[in-house]
């Protein structure tokens, strides 16, 4: 059986950034909190808490000396209580969820109304929103379109991690219906080309294991965007969940990541892979 990597795998810039300012806080002998999750990824998550790092829900909660925002971003208020407790912040924002807070304060001002293309509850969704005090929808795909209210303008920008093609698809749908609108394609460059990569894989390989978080909403794209291509395209989130059965058949086997994946997660799954290809050898 041939192992096949993708050609983007491992942390994407702004988790790697968010992590690397988390550790080097308590490296300098800060108690570290974070406000949700740091990384979608229940196994890195681990890692960190038992390295130090404490996961809170709210700014009241904060109880360490430093709080770090996630790369998701948080909104204003979350900001504003966060300095009226006179607390160390350490804001990891990703840079393009950044651009899209910028884009949507200015579509505000233009007096458009927002529309994001993504998932209501994703935390950078909830945090771009933040930034938006005026009408704001977010739909999932062009079928939501129907449900905007009419005899508006329409500012559309996506949560960093859809497809490129779903976003596509809603502004085709909004040009469609609404002789006014502007459009911000605001995907990420790395998630594009992690799916890209992932794409190329799956059409190359007898099946596919996408390596990363269940609750990982890049992660899940990944696995939708393979599907299509690769029919067995499994998401595990550890290498013991992969079983020699799995593999029947298999001559080429491709692997991708999520964007919240660490590299020695995904070291572990190819172990375990190359471990059960000499298994299988020998029997």
């Amino acid at each position: 059986m041939q192992i096949i990597l993708s050609d983007v795998l491992g942390f994407c810039f702004g988790v790697s950034r968010a992590i690397a300012l988390a550790e080097e806080a308590l490296a300098g002998g800060c108690a570290v909190c974070t406000l949700g999750s740091l990384v979608h990824n229940p196994q890195e998550t681990a890692r960190l808490a038992a390295a130090g790092v404490r996961q809170v829900e709210t700014p009241e909660a904060v109880d360490g000396d430093a709080v770090v925002i996630r790369a998701h971003g948080a909104r204003p208020e979350t900001f504003d209580a966060l300095r009226a407790r006179r607390l160390r912040i350490i804001d990891a924002t990703c840079p393009f969820v950044q651009k899209s807070q910028r884009i949507a304060r200015r579509f505000n001002k233009q007096g458009m109304t927002l529309v994001i293309v993504g998932h209501e509850n994703h935390p950078e969704v909830q945090s771009i929103l933040g930034y938006f005090p005026g009408p704001a929808h977010v739909v999932a795909s062009p079928d939501e379109v129907a449900a905007l209210p009419g005899g508006i303008t329409p500012g559309i920008i996506a949560q960093t991690t859809m497809p490129e093609e779903t976003f596509q698809a809603v502004v085709d749908a909004i040009a469609a219906r609404y002789p006014r609108f502007a459009a911000c394609d605001t995907v990420c460059s790395a998630t594009r080309e992690r799916q890209e990569a992932a794409r190329r894989l799956a059409a190359q390989v007898d099946a596919i294991y996408i390596v990363g978080g269940r609750h990982s909403s890049n992660t899940n794209r990944l696995a939708e965007i393979c599907r299509r291509a690769c029919p067995r395209t499994v998401l595990i989130e550890t290498a013991e969940e992969i079983t020699l059965a799995d593999l029947s058949g298999v001559e080429k086997l491709g692997i991708a990541a999520g964007a919240s994946t660490p590299a020695w997660l995904i070291q572990t799954v190819i172990d375990r892979l190359e471990a059960l290809a000499g298994q299988a050898q020998q029997s």
